[in-house]
């Protein structure tokens, strides 16, 4: 028993004493590495617009997006809406969409969607929508955020491959092979 009792306590001292940090001066620090390959130029592009959503355009509008601004299948947007403006520290106060309200009537929101050509900004409820439900001179923020898909091939697509050449051809890439050791 006290053997085992020894033996345990070397197992709790012997991580508590590598796991302890050193302290002490600092080392010299490396030379620097090499620097790296230019990041990508692509910045999001954002675009300002004023609407009105009233029941003359049924609470909704249609904003272009640049043609210069290219939107891919994989890029995004996103929207906001200028919320308030401090006078005294000149700062604008955005909140992104979709804004809900509560109101008497029920819940109303102001949502948005978009496609290749265009965002669309609109007003929904869980009620019929009315005059008292308009808004004037909204300001709205559309950001554009270029991504690319994580994931090109479908899960599918792999479990379907049956053989490195046919894995090659789908990933468009030169699997490298080694030679077995025995």
């Amino acid at each position: 028993m006290a053997a085992c009792t020894k033996y345990g306590l070397y197992l709790l001292l012997i991580p508590a004493i590598l796991l302890t940090a050193c302290r002490g001066e600092r080392g010299l620090t490396g030379p620097e590495g090499p620097q790296g390959p230019a990041g990508p130029s692509i910045l999001p592009t954002s675009i300002e617009f004023f609407a009105d959503l009233t029941i003359d355009n049924n609470f909704e509008i249609f904003e272009s997006i640049p043609e210069e601004v290219e939107i891919l299948l994989s890029d995004v947007m996103l929207a906001y809406v200028l919320e308030d403006y401090l006078e005294e520290e000149d700062l604008e106060v955005w909140r992104q969409l979709p804004v809900t309200d509560f109101t008497a009537n029920g819940t109303r929101l102001i949502n948005f969607d978009f496609t290749e050509i265009d965002i669309r900004i609109y007003l929904d409820a869980d009620y019929e929508l009315g005059e008292n439900d308009e808004f004037f001179d909204l300001m709205f923020r559309a950001v554009h955020v270029p991504s690319d898909f994580l994931q090109k091939v479908s899960t599918t697509e792999l479990e379907a491959t049956s053989s490195p050449a046919e894995l090659e051809q789908l990933l468009d890439v030169k699997i490298k092979q080694y030679d077995r050791i025995e």
